[in-house]
């Protein structure tokens, strides 16, 4: 597999808690991303692995998505519910495709990968530095 998703400043929020979370689950991904290789090896117990990682990835991605948009509402954020339904829409397509691995399709794993990535960074860079530069703005 290729592409490995990186945390960069230029993703920071400006609230620590928020940034960590996003740290974190971009490390979560990435040891998603580290049991699929093995899995594609036919390691011993990667699958295990893989199975621990990818319910670590959904219970954590749950958390920080209640976490964030308590931070909206408590902070009156105009924009909750179309972000909500952003968060929803992960939820629902992650699990659709966590759904698709049972065939181990080595594709089907890269797909997933690609898109957990591409889809937290993007989210990050654009939908949360919306809610993160309007509380800043009423600080």
């Amino acid at each position: 597999m290729i592409n490995v998703f990186k945390w960069d400043e230029s993703l920071s929020t400006g609230f620590d808690e928020v940034d960590n979370q996003h740290k974190k689950l971009i490390r979560v991904i990435e040891d998603v991303h580290q049991a699929m290789e093995a899995a594609d090896r036919d390691e011993a117990d990667a699958g295990l692995k893989l199975a621990k990682d990818l319910k670590r990835l959904t219970d954590y991605t749950l958390y920080h998505f209640t976490e964030e948009e308590d931070l909206m509402r408590r902070n009156g954020f105009p924009g909750l519910e179309s972000h909500k339904k952003e968060h929803e829409a992960f939820v629902a397509k992650i699990t659709a495709q966590i759904k698709g691995l049972a065939a181990s399709d080595a594709e089907a794993s890269f797909q997933l990968y690609r898109f957990l990535g591409s889809w937290l960074l993007a989210h990050i860079a654009r939908s949360d530095q919306e809610w993160a530069a309007f509380i800043s703005q009423k600080a």
